[in-house]
């Protein structure tokens, strides 16, 4: 379940003030041991509270660790990425009419889905071709030197790392949402049952509700129903899209 990072924090602060000032009013706490509330139940409402303060943090944290790792490995592949292909131009031009030669140096064949396929098949095209002393030929006739071509195969090696961290990052951004998600479904819940028993106990005593910060509605009052919010999927990163093209 996703939620809505204004909707998270407007949760922690209102569930906060509830707990924190039933606590530490005397009359409220009178009025709610009536119906079974002890300090017990202010201290894991509060607790709950923390809890979900600490890992939205986190995950604010670890979602700003997992963008700037995604720019950094973007930036690496398209630098490479870029060479890369003008290296394969050069070597199909350079064996356009030896279709299996081309295959021999991984220079042709179907386009790589994903980028740990981008990745392999780079990999598999740089070590090929460094082996053979017609393909570097032809490069060098490009002015492709083999010093220069071996500099973009060290720049794979840049981008397989970047990918690799980049996955860790992302993995433990997701994993972050996914326990902060949990701990605010827990304290939702339980703050509406606090807040329903604080409706009945304190039903006498308005500006006591609002002292918790919930609302005191007039008589006859009756609420709007609220429009779901069309909340529009995920946008997939730059990086997580479709394979780039090499074939």
């Amino acid at each position: 379940m996703a939620h809505k990072r204004a909707t998270v924090g407007y949760l922690l602060e209102t569930s906060r003030l509830m707990f924190q000032n039933a606590q530490e009013d005397e009359e409220i706490n009178t009025l709610l041991a009536t119906f079974n509330v002890d300090e017990q139940q202010y201290e894991f409402g509060l607790s709950l509270c923390r809890n979900a303060f600490k890992l939205e943090n986190l995950q604010i944290k670890l979602h700003g660790q997992q963008f700037r790792s995604r720019k950094k490995f973007e930036k690496v592949y398209n630098a490479a990425n870029e060479i890369y292909q003008q290296h394969l131009k050069f070597l199909r031009i350079s064996f356009e009419k030896d279709k299996g030669k081309l295959k021999e140096l991984s220079a042709f064949g179907k386009r790589p889905r994903s980028i740990a396929d981008w990745i392999k098949q780079a990999f598999a095209f740089y070590q090929t071709t460094a082996g053979d002393e017609d393909a570097m030929a032809a490069l060098d006739s490009f002015g492709i030197t083999a010093e220069m071509f071996m500099q973009n195969e060290s720049k794979i090696t840049e981008v397989d790392a970047a990918y690799r961290a980049h996955k860790i990052k992302l993995g433990a951004a997701q994993n972050a949402v996914e326990e902060r998600n949990a701990v605010i479904k827990e304290l939702d819940t339980y703050a509406k049952r606090f807040r329903a028993i604080c409706r009945t106990a304190l039903k006498a005593h308005p500006q006591l509700l609002e002292k918790l910060g919930i609302k005191v509605y007039s008589k006859g009052y009756k609420k709007r129903k609220r429009k779901k919010d069309n909340i529009p999927p995920p946008t997939t990163t730059s990086a997580e899209q479709a394979a780039p093209t090499t074939g």
